[in-house]
């Protein structure tokens, strides 16, 4: 196996992974705080217009994207280890689009939140 392929995974392993804590901790604590995912550069906390309506237009769409990217990261790892791979080329790649559809619309969905909520 190609150590630079057990890398690529790690790193979308310790995303989804990251992307997971945060969103389990929006989702326990109810609060937003200071953190990459939730508040735009150069933004506060206290610079959200309404948190709570802040929160519920990012929760969705965070929560899909660390949920696929995690068990994408968990089952690629898994699948390029194993001598046999049990998903063959080119299937990993339509998971991969999977991602990124996730990526893209949490893209959209953290934009226009951003835009609505902190007058970005």
């Amino acid at each position: 196996m190609n150590d630079m392929t057990l890398f690529l995974d790690l790193l979308l392993l310790a995303s989804g992974g990251y992307c997971m804590y945060t969103w389990l901790r929006l989702m326990i604590t109810g609060h937003l705080f200071q953190n990459g995912l939730l508040v735009p550069k150069d933004k506060k906390v206290s610079d959200c217009a309404d948190e709570a309506e802040y929160i519920h237009a990012i929760r969705p769409s965070l929560g899909v994207v660390s949920i696929v990217t995690f068990l994408y990261g968990i089952v690629m790892v898994l699948n390029d280890r194993l001598d046999t791979p049990f998903i063959p080329y080119p299937w990993p790649f339509a998971l991969l689009v999977v991602v990124l559809a996730a990526l893209v619309w949490d893209g959209v969905c953290n934009s226009r939140a951003n835009r609505d909520y902190f007058g970005l």
